[in-house]
Parts: structure tokens; C-alpha cells; sequence
């Protein structure tokens, strides 16, 4: 039976219908009945009953009651107007277990009392009371079944009631998850590449606020020298805190792994997958709302998400330091190293191969630029096509043009993945040019040195044989006195043997490797001195125009490193003058002031200037502009270093001067060498002190004779057999007593023998065993006013700068006679000017 039918006779029922539908239709708050009861009430009173109690709570003085009499309304209250000393509280009770209805009559004439059980969801969750006056008519059949259908409808409504309620709610609750999961896949999606700290902290606030529609939401995150804070709250743009006293903000805690709440906060660690904790997000909201367990899931995803943020944003700034330092180290790799596709395109390439290559700089527009050259592209693909096929990598050699000239490239390949799917190529590329010619120029260094030291051993007993000539020579001279012709020979043997002297000393400082020396130095004179050197290696199809000045001022410069760059620049303008030519050597004084255009790079002053001008095939600009660089040479492979220029201009550079090249092609090259003219006030290097302190200084008062007459005890040590005999010859001729040694070690010998005092030691530099001043050295620390005399043909003043000062002498073989004789006079008269 419907509503209808079933309320045609019960007008009861039917006001109830008509009443409930308004509370069931409206919208709702929450599932609280009360209205209901209401309803139920103003249904019933007064014309059906005069009180009607709803008790659903297991307390019956809480329940609804209500009645017709004006008072206040309670269970207890109206049970005592209406109950007639009936013990509801039992037939309640009873009810609530029987699920039956009770009633109860007023003096036999019906019931007047009813308690009719509530049933919701097919359990009785309460009951309902309903009284007459006991004036008014007993309720009939009719009117206890209205009671009972209109009780039933009234459980019936309130599971309505809470069912449209608890569907509300799973709604909201539904909605307000998937606004959250929206919330949380925008903030994932913002933190997806994250640009540092700040920003990963600002986003995250925003979100934190937005999912759990926070009042204030919070995020900090740890550094290792301070900690990141965004603060979001609502209405305000998220900022970031400058400091860290924020009184009533929640702190991170490294103790805790799961959420907590702190004074109306809820906060949430964020863990990495390191376990380390990174910081906290926080929420906040009023304090009539809290939060749930979702909240704490949800805190937990936040704090989750955040931690992947910092590891992607830690392995980002990972991927870029490593990219940056791989991009370092390859561009700083000594070799080329390009990256082309399988056809050879270019697709990227370093410093080192734009260097080599002639290629600009690395930059993506340019790619399509460049090309690899002609001359070794062709190589370059049998390498890759081989490689691709299968083949073994290695290191090949390529011979191509570059910049002009021909140069051997060392290449390997390899293959490297691509992001195309298609594989790249990788050639990595190293000019061996340099190395090739200076590993020959090594060689060729080594060979130069055995044969200098073979030079500097035949030197030695060359040598001698020519202070032999001479010796012998001299002493012929005074046999054949007032014979023209005979005194004629001999004075061409003298003139050839110092002529074979000569050549000998200029051939030995061509190989010198010793420390660079610098003294004051005639330049005239030296270029005058190598000048048949010189003209030798010139050759017979050159020739040399002298133009030197009468006189020039000296300079400070190492004189065999000068005559090394002259005989280098001769060399350069014999090699230039390919036909033959003339090389126009020249010296000059010349005065250079500030307004001097010739020589900016000088100080003004008085210099000396040497010029070597040949007449050969000349440099183009782009050649002169590169002539002093270390290594560049246009001689070809195997046939110049390119060091020859570099030196020249470094050690003039060394010296306060200058070199300038001036060229012209098919003309010639001209070379300027500006040194400035020495300051007799400077300091002189080691080498000029001790040539003063040990062989030009002579005591106060001495005037050297021509030829002193004196007497002492010499030793003399030679081993040279014939120089040892002639030299013992002219002293003992000279009225010196000689002790002759072959050794150092026999000298040493005899010198313990001898029972007298020795005035004089007299030594060739270069002996078996222990040199001649080492054999000086033990000598003079035995007897400390021993004299010393020492010959070498090879070996330089330094030789005698270790001995006591003013006690000692060199003498270059080879020599005359005299020379001995005076040197040794000298010696022996210095000793008696001071001891007289």
C-alpha cells in the first residue's frame, strides 16, 4: 500500500507525510533526526496525542520529549504529568529488547499510552512515546496502527536521512581527494626540474597550502651552511624567510620518520633515499579543523616528493659539474678530437682541433660550417668505413696540408653512441709534425755531441802538436839567425801554426754547451774573428761583403752565444740564397732616442748595431710575421727545428737589446741586432771577477819585465811525452829547476819527495785520472803560497777560479816558448814583489 492510500483514512499519517518531505528534501548540515522528531511532534500534538517522547540515546532523560502543557520539557518532566505512575523505564527497556509494542489504558477504558519500537537499518535503535489526556478518547485499532506505520516511516526516514547525508560526505570527501591528488600531480609536475633549493621550497609551499587548503604551510629544507624556509600562507604570495627565528613555526626533527602534530601543526619529514633527513612540510589550519589520516598519508607524499626533488636536483647539478668538467678536460686535451656521423658530417669538436684544423671555435650554429680538409678526408673515411665494418681500432698516420704546409696527423677512431640511433664517430687527431722533426733534430743533437766530444778529445792532442810546432819553431828561429830565407820558413810555419790554432778554438765553440756567460765583448773583433769560419760555410757560390766600423764600443753578451747566432743567421741566408748570393755583414753605432720610430722598443741611449743582409728568395708577410716563433721553420721536415730565430731573439732580449727582420720577397732578408754599449759601472759576471781577481790582478808596484831573470822549483806535469820534453827543455834553458811528472798522481809523488819548497806548478788541464785542478787544489791545501800555472786547449779561465786568488794563471795552448817563460816569470815575480 502507498503513502497515499494508506493515508486517506488516517489524516495523522498523512500530515506527517506532507511535513517529513519539506526536512527530507532540504539541504542538509549534518544527519542529526531532531528535525524529524520535530515534525513528528507538531504531527501528533495536540489533536492525536498530548506528549510524545523519541528516546534513540541509551540514557532515556536525554531523549526528545515534548507535550501540550506549557512547561519545560524533558523525559522527566513529562513522564511525571503523563505516565499515571506507569514504570516506563522497564516497558522502555523491555521494548527495545522485544522489538514489540507496550501500551498501557488509564482506569479500563482503553489504552491512553503507547511505546512503539523505532526500527533504522532493521534494528531498533529506540522507541517512541506517545500519550492522551485522560480526558480524551482511547485510541482504536485504526489509531495504534497509525502510530505504528507513522513510527515505521519515521525509522524509515531517518536512514534516509543518513544515508543522503553519508553520501554527501563520501562526496565532499571524494572530491576533496581527488582535488588533492590534482594538487599533488601540479606539484609534481612543478618540481620536475627543479633550479635550486629556493625554488623547490617556494612551489612546495604553495602546494602543501593548496592540498590540504592549510591556513599556513611550511617547508624547510637543510643546507650544508644554512637552511632554506618558504612560508605560504592564505591570501599572500609564498616568500622566503631571511631568518631562521620564526617564533611558533615548527622545526625539523632527525629523530622522527613518520608525521607528527605540533600546536595545530601537522608536519612531515622529508627522508631521501639515503635516509637522510632534508627538512619538513607543515600545515596548518584553524583550530576548529584537524587533521585526519589521510592528512598524514597525504604529509608523508608531500615530504616524499620534496626528498625526490633535492636527489633529481643533487643529481642534476651532479650531471652538469661532470658535463663541465668533461667539457674542461677535452678541451684541454692536447690532441683534436672531433665528433662526426657516419658520413662525416661534422657534429662537434674541441679547442685542440680547432687549433689544428683552422676552425673556429665550437658553437652548435656552426657545425655545418666546417669540413674536414680534402687531402685527409679521404683517409679519414677508409678509417671510419673500416671501424664500422668491424675492424680493430689503432693509430694511424695521415700525411695532409694544413695551413699551407704539409703536416703528419696521428688519428684514431672509435665509435660512440648517438641519441639518432645511428652511430657517431669519434676521431681523435694529434700533429706529429713537430715531434717527427724534433726526435731527428735529437738524434741528429746526440750525433753533433759525439762528435764534439771526439772534436774536443783531438782538439786536446791537436793541440799540443801545434804548441810542439811552435815551440820548436821558436827555437829554430835563434839557429838560424841572420839566415833570411831560413828565418822566412820559419816565421810561415809560426804564422800557420797560430792560423791552425785559430781555426781549432773557433770549431770548439761551435759545440760549447756551457752556461751562458755574459761579457763585455768587441763585436768587430768577434765577427772579425770567425770571419774565415764564416766564409767556409757560405760556401764557394756565396760570398760575404764586409762593412764593419773601425771602432765600436763593447757590449755586455755571451760571446759564444753570439757567435752561435751569427753563424745560425749565416746559415738561414745561405740556405735563403738558393742560386747563390751575398750576405752584407755590418756594424754601426747608433744613437737612439724617444722619438726614435726605428726603435720604440728600446731606451734611448748609445748601441751598437750588427746587420746581416742577404740576397736571397725574401718571406711574405704572413711568414715574417711568425719568423721568431718557437718551432716554426719553413725548411721542411727533418731539416730545421725552427729554435735557431727564438734563441736569437732571446738572447739579445737577455742582453737589453733588440731584433728586427725586415723582408721583401725576391729581394732578400735583412737581420738588426741592437745591443747597448757596456757600462764599465755595471757589474761583470762571475766568470769577468774571477778572470780579474786571478790572472790580471798583480800586486802594487809591479812593472812586468820583458824578461826577468828568476829561479825556483817547478813541477811540471804533462802527459804529453814531446810537449812535456820540450817545455822541460825552455824552463831548465831558463835557469829553472823542473820536476817532471806524467801524472797528477806522479806529480802528488814528487812533490811528497821533494825535500825543498816548491815555488811553482805547472799543469796541462786535462789528465789521466785526476785533472790538472784538482792536482792544483790538493797542492795548494799542502802548501797554501804554491803558485799554479794551467794549460789547456779546450778548457777556460773557470778552471782557475776555485784556487787562491792572485796565486794562479791560465795559458791557452797552443803556445811559444816565450809565452811559457813569461807566464812563468810573472808568476815568480809577483811572489817576489810581495814578499819583498
Amino acid at each position: 500500500m502507498n503513502d497515499v492510500i494508506l493515508a486517506q483514512s488516517r489524516p495523522f499519517v498523512l500530515r506527517y507525510y506532507e511535513r517529513r518531505r519539506k526536512v527530507l528534501t532540504a539541504t542538509l548540515r549534518d544527519a542529526d533526526p531532531q528535525r524529524l522528531y520535530e515534525v513528528l511532534a507538531s504531527t501528533a500534538l495536540p489533536e492525536f496525542a498530548n506528549w510524545i517522547t523519541i528516546a534513540t540515546e541509551s540514557s532515556i532523560n536525554d531523549a526528545f520529549s515534548t507535550c501540550t502543557i506549557d512547561h519545560a520539557h524533558s523525559f522527566a518532566a513529562c513522564h511525571e504529568r503523563w505516565a499515571n505512575d506507569v514504570d516506563l523505564d522497564s516497558a522502555i527497556t523491555q521494548v527495545r529488547k522485544s522489538g514489540t509494542s507496550f501500551t498501557w489504558d488509564d482506569e479500563g477504558q482503553g489504552p491512553r499510552g503507547l511505546i512503539s519500537p523505532l526500527v533504522v537499518e532493521d534494528v531498533v535503535r529506540g522507541v517512541v512515546v506517545m500519550a492522551r489526556h485522560s480526558r480524551s478518547t482511547p485510541w482504536n485499532h485504526d489509531d495504534r496502527a497509525a502510530i505504528h506505520d507513522v513510527v515505521t516511516a519515521l525509522g524509515v526516514d531517518i536512514e534516509r536521512l543518513r544515508l543522503r547525508y553519508d553520501s554527501r560526505q563520501t562526496l565532499r570527501a571524494s572530491q576533496r581527494v581527488a582535488s588533492q591528488l590534482h594538487q599533488l600531480i601540479s606539484a609534481s609536475l612543478a618540481l620536475g626540474a627543479p633550479r635550486d633549493e629556493s625554488s623547490i621550497a617556494l612551489q612546495l609551499s604553495r602546494s602543501v597550502r593548496s592540498v590540504f587548503e592549510a591556513d599556513v604551510a611550511l617547508v624547510t629544507i637543510a643546507q650544508e651552511n644554512r637552511r632554506v624556509r618558504a612560508l605560504a600562507e592564505r591570501g599572500r604570495i609564498p616568500q622566503l624567510l631571511d631568518t631562521d627565528e620564526s617564533p611558533g613555526l615548527p622545526a625539523a626533527r632527525g629523530d622522527s620518520n613518520e608525521p607528527w602534530a605540533l600546536e595545530g601543526w601537522l608536519c612531515a619529514p622529508i627522508i631521501d633515499s639515503r635516509r637522510r633527513h632534508r627538512g619538513i612540510v607543515a600545515a596548518e589550519r584553524a583550530a576548529s579543523t584537524s587533521f585526519g589520516e589521510e592528512d598524514r598519508e597525504l604529509a608523508m607524499l608531500l615530504g616524499q616528493l620534496a626528498a625526490t626533488a633535492l636527489e633529481a636536483l643533487d643529481l642534476n647539478r651532479t650531471i652538469l659539474e661532470n658535463e663541465r668538467r668533461l667539457r674542461i678536460l677535452v678541451d684541454a686535451a692536447p690532441v683534436g678530437i672531433v665528433e662526426s656521423d657516419e658520413e662525416g658530417r661534422v657534429r662537434w669538436w674541441n679547442l685542440s682541433a680547432s687549433r689544428l684544423l683552422r676552425w673556429p671555435d665550437f658553437a652548435p650554429d656552426r657545425a655545418d660550417a666546417v669540413n674536414w680538409p680534402e687531402s685527409a678526408e679521404t683517409h679519414l673515411r677508409d678509417f671510419w668505413r673500416d671501424l664500422l665494418n668491424g675492424g680493430r681500432r689503432g693509430t694511424h698516420e695521415i700525411t695532409t696540408i694544413l695551413g699551407g704546409r704539409e703536416r703528419i696527423l696521428a688519428v684514431s677512431v672509435a665509435v660512440v653512441p648517438s641519441g639518432e640511433g645511428r652511430p657517431h664517430i669519434l676521431t681523435l687527431i694529434d700533429d706529429v709534425s713537430d715531434q717527427r722533426e724534433l726526435r731527428e733534430e735529437v738524434r741528429h743533437a746526440h750525433r753533433m755531441e759525439l762528435r764534439g766530444q771526439v772534436a774536443s778529445s783531438v782538439a786536446h792532442d791537436f793541440n799540443n802538436l801545434m804548441t810542439l810546432i811552435l815551440g820548436y819553431s821558436e827555437l829554430l828561429s835563434r839557429n838560424v839567425a841572420g839566415d833570411l830565407k831560413s828565418e822566412e820558413l820559419v816565421r810561415d810555419i809560426q804564422a800557420t801554426s797560430s792560423r791552425a790554432s785559430t781555426l781549432t778554438a773557433q770549431l770548439q765553440s761551435l759545440g760549447r754547451t756551457s752556461a751562458p756567460s755574459r761579457v763585455p765583448l768587441d763585436l768587430g773583433a768577434a765577427l772579425s774573428a770567425n770571419a774565415e769560419v764564416l766564409e767556409r760555410i757560405m760556401g764557394s757560390r756565396n760570398t760575404i761583403e764586409w762593412a764593419l766600423a773601425e771602432t765600436t764600443p763593447q757590449v755586455t753578451i755571451d760571446a759564444d752565444l753570439f757567435e752561435q747566432m751569427i753563424l745560425n743567421l749565416s746559415i738561414n741566408a745561405r740556405d735563403a740564397m738558393v742560386d747563390g748570393g751575398t750576405l752584407r755583414v755590418s756594424t754601426s753605432i747608433e744613437e737612439v732616442t724617444r722619438a726614435d720610430l726605428r726603435t720604440p722598443a728600446l731606451a734611448p741611449g748609445t748601441y751598437v748595431m750588427v746587420t746581416l743582409a742577404d740576397t736571397g728568395v725574401g718571406m711574405d708577410e704572413e711568414t715574417l710575421a711568425r719568423c721568431f716563433e718557437p718551432l716554426f721553420t719553413t725548411k721542411g721536415p727533418f731539416k730545421g727545428t725552427g729554435l735557431g730565430l727564438a734563441s736569437a731573439r732571446r738572447l739579445v732580449e737577455e742582453s737589453a737589446g733588440i731584433i728586427t727582420c725586415s723582408s721583401r720577397r725576391g729581394v732578400g732578408t735583412a737581420f738588426s741586432i741592437w745591443l747597448p754599449v757596456h757600462d764599465p759601472g755595471n757589474d761583470l759576471d762571475e766568470a769577468s771577477r774571477v778572470d780579474e781577481t786571478t790572472m790580471d790582478r798583480a800586486p802594487t808596484g809591479y812593472t812586468p819585465s820583458p824578461r826577468a831573470r828568476l829561479s825556483g822549483t817547478l813541477v811540471l806535469c804533462e802527459d804529453d811525452a814531446g810537449l812535456r820534453r820540450l817545455a822541460l827543455q825552455v824552463l831548465r834553458r831558463n835557469g829553472f829547476d823542473v820536476l817532471e811528472a806524467a801524472t797528477a798522481e806522479d806529480a802528488l809523488a814528487v812533490s811528497a819527495a821533494h825535500e825543498d819548497t816548491i815555488d811553482l806548478l805547472i799543469s796541462d788541464v786535462v789528465l789521466p785520472g785526476l785533472s790538472g785542478s784538482e792536482l792544483a787544489s790538493r797542492l795548494q791545501d799542502e802548501q797554501p803560497d804554491l803558485l799554479v800555472l794551467l794549460m789547456s786547449g779546450t778548457a777556460s779561465l773557470d778552471v782557475i777560479s776555485h784556487l787562491t786568488p792572485g796565486s794562479a794563471s791560465f795559458l791557452a795552448k797552443p803556445f811559444r816558448p816565450s809565452e811559457l817563460v813569461d807566464a812563468v816569470v810573472s808568476l815568480l815575480s809577483r811572489r817576489a814583489v810581495s814578499r819583498g
